[in-house]
């Protein structure tokens, strides 16, 4: 039997980005703890001027949203030292962690899109596609998320719905984990 971590360990992220000139910025970002308690959740500053879309439909994020919010670097500092020890959840966690600049130990990282279980659950066979969190989490849950029409996402509702995902699965995931396998294939490695 595996030994699992202790909960107080998992902490699940979220970040909304809007469209920029050189690409994409993130602009909000939310984090929760096991139980769902909010532990951070902030807008991040982004130049007006380098904004292409606010990608309010799916952001949530509109014009003046971001007016005296933190910059990148105080909300990314904040981030990083709570993320320092945890074992961090996310839904294309990998998007996440890149748009914070952060790079979080491979052992310590659980991804509810890449979870070979929930993928075949939900028929996503192919590398590159993922499974959408609102619809993981109507079918693993039973939960609708996302039902805000133009308000779009919120960072918080989606780290809860992934953290909730992720619990509904942890001992089979960590036992994975444990036994050396491939989650992303369900192979052992």
């Amino acid at each position: 039997m595996t030994t699992l971590p202790d909960l107080d360990r998992y902490l699940a992220i979220d970040c909304e980005m809007v469209g920029c000139k050189s690409g994409q910025a993130l602009a909000k970002v939310g984090i929760v703890n096991h139980e769902g308690s909010v532990k951070l959740e902030s807008f991040v500053y982004v130049n007006p001027g380098n904004v292409t879309d606010y990608r309010t439909s799916s952001s949530g994020i509109k014009a003046g949203d971001l007016e005296g919010a933190p910059i990148f670097e105080d909300i990314t500092a904040k981030v990083k030292d709570l993320l320092k020890g945890k074992i961090v959840v996310g839904h294309t966690l990998f998007n996440d962690l890149n748009a914070i600049g952060h790079r979080h130990p491979y052992e310590d990282f659980r991804d509810t899109a890449l979870y070979y279980p929930l993928r075949k659950k939900l028929g996503v066979n192919r590398e590159g596609d993922y499974p959408s969190l609102k619809r993981l989490s109507k079918v693993i849950l039973g939960v609708d998320i996302q039902q805000n029409g133009d308000a779009g996402h919120d960072p918080i509702e989606d780290a809860r719905a992934t953290m909730s995902i992720f619990l509904s699965v942890r001992e089979e995931y960590e036992s994975s984990l444990a036994k050396d396998e491939d989650v992303v294939s369900g192979i052992p490695a």
